[in-house]
């Protein structure tokens, strides 16, 4: 960004009225929390979901902004009549997604985009890894930066001398991935699966795959797609990808094998070894690994990338080998299609060893909520739990009903409302070689447990 905008050009992308700003005068950043200014940055009141950036403009000025970028109308009345750097439009929220999108149309190298229902931020960190292998100073989304307001920044603060950007998007609403697609404008694409997340909003699987086909509407004739082949609703999403002119790839599950430590499998008809042994993450990686392929990145060099590729992630399928038993902490996020295929994997992984689920709500279901942690609890079933300790009120609830209907032990399966009665109870059933799975929504907080086992605090 560093001598690409003046505010002058800015004035005219927007075309907004400015007032006391030298048109010539360039722009070096922006910010979009006055906490967090430096001195020089240009100031978006953006409107959130729980403030208002406009509350905080007498700050900004404070903190040294270059200027501020405010609807007029909510500027208070004696900031108003006060001169500072500032630039009027009707809404600062767009105008900061005109200024990515102008931005972005500024990089000419390859724009990698991932979205699903859960495995989009491994997935994205797994491919920004290994692109970092071929070019140091890929850009990527931070943390999970992928809503409206992540999206933008995530584009702004990209290097332009780069030869990749790999950028998250996600959604809790219909339209956001499309919105967000026009402006990342990607070259190529990942969906990462689908499966019940925000039902609260998108009310159906098939609302969802529909949400996250949006994904294609930034992109171009001829641009490549991968989907894993057993994705949900495969038909909704390749008739959108084939009207759209886009190539559709299906990748499939791999055979691995454990050896010195590290896993091996075979893909692309070439030999791969990784220290990643999570099942999920493995499949995260199928899909990064195809993508780089079809983009031109020779097989060889994946190789090489992979085979140096370290990648833990705290709260996503964490193995931690405590004492004589092993704590799988997954506690990062849920939704009924992440809880299930994690499940499904513990009982392939771990079939002869006696399983303990602790868990939490999972969140944004809407009115399948209560099916949803029927069929969970089910499942823990079916899979070989041994005990179900849920944290939490009216979810866990149907998780034990769910456990109870199908066939699951009455009395293995407990609810508390205190996390410290539920670390005391899980105490006394704990026996050398357990397996045991740590899962809930953010909201459920289930990491407080994971907190407490390893503190010693229990």
């Amino acid at each position: 960004m560093h001598k690409l905008y003046t505010f002058g050009r800015m004035k005219q992308l927007f075309n907004a009225i400015a007032e006391d700003i030298k048109a010539n005068s360039f722009v070096d950043g922006f910010s979009i929390d006055s906490r967090s200014l430096n001195k020089g940055d240009l100031f978006f009141c953006i409107k959130g979901e729980k403030t208002d950036g406009h509350f905080y403009i007498a700050e900004a000025i404070d903190r040294g902004a270059s200027g501020i970028v405010a609807n007029p109308k909510f500027i208070p009345d004696n900031l108003l009549k006060q001169k500072f750097p500032r630039i009027f439009v009707s809404d600062p929220n767009l105008a900061f997604s005109e200024w990515a999108s102008d931005y972005r149309k500024q990089f000419k190298g390859k724009v990698i985009a991932i979205t699903g229902s859960n495995g989009k931020t491994t997935t994205k960190d797994i491919i920004t890894n290994l692109c970092r292998f071929f070019d140091p100073i890929t850009s990527s989304t931070p943390g999970n930066y992928n809503n409206k307001i992540g999206v933008p920044i995530t584009i702004l603060n990209a290097d332009l001398e780069a030869k990749w950007w790999i950028v998250e998007i996600g959604t809790n609403q219909f339209g956001e991935i499309s919105h967000l697609s026009e402006i990342v404008k990607p070259t190529a694409g990942i969906i990462t699966n689908i499966g019940e997340s925000h039902l609260e909003f998108l009310k159906t699987t098939e609302g969802v795959a529909h949400e996250k086909s949006g994904l294609f509407d930034g992109m171009t004739c001829g641009n490549n797609v991968v989907i894993p082949d057993s994705i949900m609703h495969k038909e909704i999403i390749k008739n959108k990808a084939r009207n759209l002119g886009l190539k559709v790839t299906k990748t499939k599950k791999i055979s691995v094998e454990l050896s010195s430590g590290k896993t091996k499998f075979r893909l692309l008809d070439k030999d791969f070894e990784t220290s990643i042994k999570s099942p999920l993450l493995l499949q995260n990686l199928v899909l990064a690994l195809t993508i780089l392929n079809l983009e031109g990145v020779p097989v060889s060099d994946l190789v090489s990338a992979t085979s140096v590729l370290e990648f833990t992630v705290k709260g996503r399928f964490n193995q931690i080998i405590l004492e004589n038993w092993i704590l799988i902490d997954d506690t990062y996020n849920a939704n009924p299609s992440s809880f299930n295929s994690v499940l499904e994997n513990l009982n392939r992984m771990y079939p002869d060893r006696r399983k303990i689920v602790v868990c939490g709500a999972m969140a944004e279901l809407g009115i399948l909520s209560n099916n949803c942690h029927l069929q969970v609890g089910g499942n823990m079933v079916k899979n070989g739990i041994s005990y179900l300790f849920g944290l939490g009120e009216s979810e866990i609830y149907s998780y034990i009903k769910g456990w109870i209907n199908e066939g699951g032990n009455k009395k293995a399966a407990k609810q508390f409302v205190a996390l410290k009665e539920l670390v005391a109870s899980f105490k006394e059933v704990l026996k050398k070689d357990d397996v045991v799975l740590v899962k809930g929504s953010r909201s459920s907080r289930m990491e407080e447990f994971v907190e407490a086992i390893l503190s010693k605090n229990y």
